[in-house]
């Protein structure tokens, strides 16, 4: 078996193109393969901004043969009375090369037809890759795409160059007047003289092994990268600020990433860590340099792509270009302080929100209200309210900075930064305007402090509050308001900081402090924050029933759901639990259909044995495991109690008696015992049986 090879060469692709364009090449290959019939080791598809890469492991030298059934007359029209072959039949057989006698019957909806069960053959891998080369390149779905030559083929730059390969020999095809060929081309900086690939197996080796060497694939580009970055700091006596984002960015737009160390005017390390460090990463794409403590060292370190003449003229255009952008960040920074945090805030009135829900400063001032409400929920101290509170009223102001408007991720950092230079605000003040928008992602830090936390609570809940009231509900994979993550947000920092709240409360707080909506969706909030708290029960090794079974508990917090769902988990293991959980599903289902209203027990009328037990426990277990117990593990404990004194209840009673009393008092004592089946800890009928 030979190894296949595609290449498209294509003019520089912009670096956020790349891995979803591999990812997307991995995929469509392995789709089309397997619906060609075509068996193959495996493929990969790795590359560079300038070249997209797929090869194809051991591909068979022909696809498998194939059987079709093609539908003929009715089965009826098989033959005639005396059983000799209809014309009919012999016609629809000779027209698919078979012999009458090689007819099958198969049953349809519509009845019993004749079918022709005819063998395909399957075609070589030569004739069949040109299409599914063809087809991988044009299926490849880029956020923009350019028009370049007459035939109007879309990409996402001009395509300059097409490789397609099954062993030694070239797979002939053509798009976008491109011809495939073998060979690729050096580092831009090198010219275009061509590099013939011979084989599939020898392209990787064939580049790394020119005078300018191309690093093809992104893990070796990231050895690379990283090697030459921890050279250049150490060189300098520091370490790197390996960013991850910057490293898969830089891994992206290198085919043989170099680095080149620099110097910074040591006036610029008046500025804010945090503004030096993203003009660098951000802007620039250069690394900036730590001492051991993390502090920023007046250095830098930028790649280049290849090996090059001229390092100090390379070196000082890099250090020139920093140095304006720097100048730049500089400029804003000193205005900013010169308006002050107070100006900032009033400005925020001229910003809209989202239509109906007024402006940034309209917003601030719910959210300032909303932090208090929660304060005071969460008994805070009197200096913990008003600490949260000063900060509420200035977490959106750095939004009207000239730094953010330049750079909107420090949104958040700028205003802690000018609180502290003002002088007016104190440390907790600060720090929690500092960590208002955290956490940045699903993975990023949360609020560390707990008015950091209070803060950004409530600011994400009113975001959610009001695009909910107003219908900016996510559909799909859409998403414009970022909602899905203010969600996880949410939910992360009141399981984080075991806020003792429920998603009811919290929801309630937020939706009061809104201006009244026509047709306000805010009800379905609930449940969209459920999914997210689900979503990290569920990567905690939690079962989808667990979580189920805790959600419709009312006024439940998100630290008691997920409590009660891990003592759930851990209290499946000996089967008792599950026993009663089907006992529970049973309870229900009487009660639904029964509509009797709910009744006090009248024991009385306990006739039977079976009924005076099963009272006996429900008292026993109501006072050890009362609704909402906040014990979950030593409730279900109790709770398994129900087993047996439900079984011989079932048993032995008759609940819809014909004595009117005696049937309501049994569903009396069955709706006691459900209370605490569906309410002590958890819905125990949401559970499933386990194979």
């Amino acid at each position: 078996m030979n190894n296949a090879l595609l290449e498209i060469f294509t003019e520089h692709l912009p670096a956020r193109f790349v891995p979803p364009a591999l990812a997307q090449m991995q995929t469509l290959a392995d789709e089309i393969l397997n619906r060609r019939n075509l068996k193959y080791a495996g493929a990969r598809a790795f590359g560079t901004y300038r070249r997209l890469v797929l090869e194809i492991k051991d591909l068979a030298p022909r696809a498998e043969d194939t059987q079709k059934e093609i539908k003929g007359p009715p089965a009826a029209l098989l033959k005639d009375g005396e059983g000799r072959y209809t014309q009919q039949a012999a016609g629809f057989a000779q027209k698919n090369g078979l012999e009458p006698r090689d007819l099958v019957i198969i049953e349809t909806e519509k009845g019993p037809f004749i079918y022709a069960r005819v063998k395909i053959k399957g075609e070589s891998a030569a004739k069949l890759l040109p299409d599914i080369f063809r087809e991988i390149i044009s299926s490849l779905a880029f956020p923009k795409n350019m028009v370049w030559e007459d035939s109007g083929f879309k990409f996402a730059r001009p395509i300059r160059g097409l490789i397609g390969l099954y062993g030694d020999k070239v797979v002939k095809f053509e798009v976008a007047g491109v011809k495939s060929g073998r060979a690729t081309y050096p580092i831009s900086s090198f010219g275009m003289k061509p590099i013939k690939i011979s084989v599939p197996e020898n392209y990787v080796k064939t580049l790394a092994a020119q005078p300018q060497p191309v690093l093809a694939e992104p893990e070796e580009r990231r050895k690379a990268l990283l090697n030459a970055v921890n050279s250049a700091a150490a060189r300098l006596g520091y370490k790197a600020d390996l960013d991850e984002d910057l490293i898969a960015e830089t891994i992206s737009f290198t085919e043989h990433p170099v680095a080149l160390a620099g110097d910074m005017d040591i006036k610029f390390l008046a500025l804010p860590k945090e503004l030096i460090t993203t003009v660098l990463k951000k802007q620039l794409r250069m690394f900036p340099v730590l001492d051991e403590a993390g502090g920023l060292q007046p250095h830098f370190i930028a790649v280049r792509d290849g090996i090059s003449a001229n390092t100090g003229e390379v070196r000082e255009g890099f250090k020139n270009v920093m140095t304006a952008r720097l100048t730049d960040a500089v400029f804003f920074f000193e205005n900013d302080l010169k308006t002050g945090l107070d100006k900032m805030r009033q400005k925020l009135a001229g910003v809209n929100f989202i239509d109906g829900m007024g402006s940034m400063l309209d917003k601030t001032e719910r959210v300032e209200k909303l932090a208090a409400d929660i304060a005071a929920a969460l008994n805070l101290p009197a200096d913990k309210t008003e600490n949260i509170k000063k900060a509420a009223r200035y977490c959106y102001a750095d939004l009207a900075s000239g730094v953010v408007y330049e750079f909107p991720e420090l949104q958040g950092c700028m205003g802690a930064v000018y609180a502290e230079k003002s002088g007016g605000f104190a440390k907790h003040e600060a720090r929690a305007m500092g960590e208002f928008y955290l956490p940045l992602s699903a993975s990023s830090q949360l609020p560390q402090s707990l008015e950091g936390a209070v803060l950004a609570l409530a600011g994400k809940m009113d975001t959610l509050a009001a695009n909910f009231t107003t219908g900016n509900i996510p559909t799909g994979s859409e998403d414009p308001f970022a909602l899905r993550r203010a969600a996880m947000g949410a939910v992360k920092i009141m399981l984080e900081h075991n806020f003792a709240l429920s998603l009811g409360d919290i929801i309630a707080m937020a939706g009061r402090r809104l201006p009244p909506a026509q047709g306000s969706k805010i009800n379905g909030l609930r449940a969209f924050m459920w999914q997210r708290a689900a979503n990290i029960f569920e990567q905690e090794g939690l079962a989808a029933d667990e979580i189920a079974a805790v959600e419709g508990l009312e006024n439940i917090t998100l630290q008691r759901a997920a409590s009660a769902a891990r003592a759930l988990n851990a209290a499946r293991a000996g089967g008792t639990l599950a026993a009663v959980g089907e006992i529970a599903k049973r309870v229900g289902n009487i009660l639904k259909k029964s509509g009797a209203p709910a009744a006090d027990i009248d024991e009385a009328l306990l006739k039977t044995e079976a009924e005076r037990q099963l009272h006996k426990t429900l008292l026993e277990v109501r006072a050890a495991a009362p609704e909402n117990n906040a014990a979950p593990e030593a409730a279900l404990s109790e709770l398994a109690k129900f087993k047996e004194p439900l079984e011989r209840f079932f048993t032995e009673v008759m609940v819809n008696d014909s004595d009117e009393k005696l049937k309501n008092n049994r569903l009396a004592l069955l709706g006691g015992v459900n209370r605490l089946l569906t309410g002590a800890v958890a819905d125990l009928s949401k559970l499933q049986k386990r194979g």
